[in-house]
C-alpha cells in the first residue's frame, strides 16, 4: 500500500491524483490522502530538495497515513489496476474544488461555529483542513492570504481550549476567573486554555464562593456552586448566639428500657434546666417514671440529676442546619440518684436500699425554631445501678 500511495503521489505531481484500494471506499480514502500529501509538498519544498523526491514522498505518505479529507470530491473516475479499484481526479477538478472551498471560507467567522463545544471543535478542524487545502492549491492575493491565516490562527487557538460552565443557584451572580479581566455569567460557556484556575463567585446579599478547577484541552466540564443567603446566615447566627448564652428549660417525654428485670420498661417525664455558657451547658433535672398510670401510687421512680453537656453549633466552619433551622448537636453526662420506692407512697418506708445511684452518658440535638423556642431529641445510656436505655423528645424554652 505504501508503494501504491508513493506512485499515486508522483502521478499527482504530473497529471492528477490517484488512490487505490480493495473497494471504492478505500480508493477514495487513499485518493484524499494523496491530495493531502501534495498539500504537504507545497509547504516543504526546501525539504524535498535536500532529501530527494523519492525519500520525501515516502516520508510524507507515512506521516499522512491517518489524515482524512474535509473535501467533497467531484468527477472522480474509477478503474481497475492489479486487482484493486483506483480512484482518479484531475488537477483541474481539484483546482475547481479549491476555488469552491475558498468561496465557502472566505467570509467565514469563528462566530459561525456551533454553540455546542464538541461540535464547535469538529467544525473548526474541518475549516482548518479547507484553509490548508486552499492555500496549497490556489495562488492567493496578499489580502486573501492574510485573511485566511488570521482565521486559521483563531481556529487553532480554539482547538487548544477547554470549556467550563458554572451552574450557580443565583443566575445574576458574577464570576471572576484568575488571569481574566472580564466578568462571566452562570450557565454560559467559558472557553479557557488548558491549565489550573481559581474562581470567585459573588452576588448581592449572598456569601462569596471560591474554588479551583482544571481545564483540559478539547474537554467540557460543569461546576455546580450554591451561594448561601447572608440574611439566612445572620438569622442563623442570631438564633444560635442567643441560645448559647441563655438560660434554658427542657420539658420532655420519653421511654426507658432495660435488660435488667429489676428495671421495668417505663414511660418518663423529664424536666431539666440549664445555664448555657457558649459550647458548654450545666444544669440539673428531675424525672419521673411509671409502667402504667401517672398517679403517685403507680410511679415507681423519681430521679434527681446534675447534668453537664458540650454542644456544637458548627464544626470546622461548617454550620449545622435543617433548611434554615439551626441544629445544635451535643454530648453529655448526667449523674444523681433515684428513689426506687418513693417516700410519697403510702405504707412504704423508704430506706437507703431504695436509693440508687445514676450515671449516664447522653447524645442528642436541639433544633431551634426561634431563638427562644425549639425541639430536643436525646438518647441516654446508664452505666451504674440503673443500666437503662432512654429515648426522649420534647420542647426547649430559652430566655
Amino acid at each position: 500500500m505504501r508503494k501504491i500511495l508513493l506512485l499515486s503521489s508522483l502521478i499527482g505531481v504530473i497529471f492528477g491524483y490517484e488512490g487505490c484500494g480493495i473497494d471504492k471506499k478505500e480508493a477514495l480514502n487513499n485518493l484524499s490522502k494523496t491530495i493531502y500529501v501534495n498539500i504537504e509538498n507545497q509547504f516543504k519544498k526546501d525539504e524535498k530538495v535536500e532529501k530527494g523526491i523519492f525519500n520525501y514522498f515516502s516520508s510524507s505518505v507515512e506521516n499522512s497515513s491517518i489524515q482524512t479529507s474535509a473535501l467533497t470530491l467531484k468527477n472522480v473516475k474509477f478503474s481497475s489496476k492489479g486487482g484493486e479499484v483506483c480512484a482518479y481526479i484531475s488537477k483541474g477538478e481539484v483546482y475547481n474544488i479549491a476555488k469552491q472551498s475558498l468561496k465557502e471560507i472566505e467570509n467565514f467567522s469563528v462566530l459561525d461555529l456551533s454553540d455546542e463545544f464538541e461540535k464547535k471543535l469538529k467544525e473548526g478542524n474541518v475549516i482548518i483542513s479547507k484553509i490548508e487545502f486552499v492555500k496549497a492549491i490556489l495562488r492567493l492575493s496578499s489580502y486573501q492570504l492574510k485573511k485566511l491565516n488570521t482565521l486559521e490562527k483563531q481556529l487553532k487557538d480554539l482547538s487548544i481550549k477547554g470549556e467550563v460552565v458554572f451552574n450557580v443557584n443565583i443566575p445574576t451572580a458574577d464570576i471572576r476567573i484568575s488571569g481574566k479581566d472580564k466578568l462571566f455569567s452562570p450557565s454560559k460557556p467559558i472557553l479557557l486554555n488548558e491549565g489550573e484556575y481559581s474562581y470567585t463567585i459573588t452576588a448581592p446579599n449572598f456569601t462569596q464562593a471560591t474554588g479551583v478547577f482544571d481545564v483540559i484541552a478539547g474537554q467540557k466540564r460543569e461546576i455546580k456552586v450554591e451561594l448561601n443567603s447572608i440574611l439566612d446566615i445572620q438569622k442563623w447566627e442570631e438564633k444560635v448566639d442567643f441560645y448559647q448564652n441563655s438560660k434554658e428549660i427542657d420539658l420532655s417525654y420519653g421511654y426507658a428500657t432495660s435488660n435488667n428485670k429489676k428495671w421495668d420498661n417505663k414511660k418518663r417525664i423529664e424536666l431539666k434546666s440549664f445555664n448555657n455558657l457558649g459550647i458548654y451547658k450545666i444544669g440539673w433535672g428531675i424525672s419521673a417514671g411509671t409502667e402504667d398510670k401517672w398517679t403517685a401510687q403507680q410511679m415507681s421512680e423519681f430521679e434527681f440529676l446534675v447534668i453537664g453537656r458540650v454542644q456544637f453549633s458548627e464544626l470546622f466552619n461548617t454550620k449545622f442546619s435543617i433548611g434554615k433551622l439551626p441544629v445544635i448537636p451535643y454530648i453529655g453526662v448526667e449523674g444523681g440518684f433515684d428513689l426506687y420506692n418513693p417516700f410519697y407512697k403510702k405504707g412504704i418506708n423508704t430506706t437507703s436500699n431504695d436509693i440508687y445511684s445514676i450515671l449516664r452518658g447522653s447524645i442528642g440535638t436541639t433544633i431551634l425554631i426561634h431563638r427562644q423556642f425549639g425541639f430536643n431529641i436525646n438518647f441516654s445510656r446508664g452505666f451504674m445501678n440503673k443500666k437503662q436505655n432512654i429515648l426522649s423528645a420534647g420542647i426547649v424554652l430559652a430566655f
